[in-house]
């Protein structure tokens, strides 16, 4: 597997608690239900809908550390790793915490996974988990994904 294409459902799901309509930070429902709608852009293998939920200069660094830093470098790496096996797969989130740290900016922890990938000659990928933290930005009256940080896990 390319190091560019691991642990991409970390940016996923993370981006979940990014996404708010309400002028005040989002509440537990409202978490569930951005998570929720995330995980079905990810069905449906959707990497310009990932890209949106970044701030216009948001980062991310994947447990190997590639880098990817504004929308279009991140659409692009969903759009590879799409091609390269994890369309159709299945994600899931276990949200841990979120905390206001300054008016407007969010820190969001995280366990996440994914399970049905594909390699590109169509075998099975081993599932996949990890840890990610977030920090996310109130953009008027939305929130986007600063930076995100992912690590893997060993399964439990």
């Amino acid at each position: 597997m390319s190091p560019r294409l691991r642990n991409p459902l970390a940016v996923l799901v993370l981006a979940a608690v990014a996404s708010s309509a309400a002028a005040a930070p989002a509440t537990a429902p409202a978490v569930e239900v951005l998570q929720r709608g995330y995980v079905e852009a990810w069905d449906r293998a959707d990497a310009a809908a990932i890209a949106g939920y970044f701030a216009p200069d948001g980062d991310f660094t994947n447990p190997t550390g590639f880098h990817a830093q504004g929308r279009a470098d991140i659409a692009a790496f969903y759009a590879q790793a799409f091609a390269a096996g994890y369309a159709g797969s299945r994600g899931g989130l276990k949200l841990l915490r979120t905390r206001l740290v300054a008016p407007g900016v969010m820190v969001a922890d995280g366990e996440w996974s994914i399970r049905g990938a594909r390699t590109p000659q169509g075998g099975a990928r081993p599932g996949e988990q990890g840890l990610a933290t977030a920090v996310l930005v109130r953009t008027g009256d939305a929130w986007r994904i600063a930076a995100l940080r992912e690590q893997e896990a060993p399964a439990n």
